[in-house]
């Protein structure tokens, strides 16, 4: 998906709603190291918005921060 793109079957109207929003969580093991546990996490708050990115070698760390994330989108829905 390129910026500016929506999902499939997202009508346009919703391109600027907070509720949607993205979360994707990569996470792998560096053998070299003594706590070879990787992650980063990749977010935005609405599809017009920039990426951000978060990298860690804690997995509470990984947890907390998907805790947060989705605790600022727990509201209502908006629009059903």
């Amino acid at each position: 998906m390129t910026h500016g793109d929506l999902p499939s079957g997202v009508p346009h109207d919703f391109a600027s709603d907070p509720a949607m929003a993205a979360l994707v969580i990569r996470t792998w093991t560096e053998p070299d190291q003594a706590q070879g546990f990787r992650a980063r996490l990749t977010y935005s708050e609405a599809p017009d918005e920039e990426p951000r990115t978060v990298s860690t070698a804690d997995p509470d760390e990984v947890l907390r921060l998907v805790r947060q994330w989705l605790n600022a989108r727990s509201g209502p829905p908006h629009g059903l």
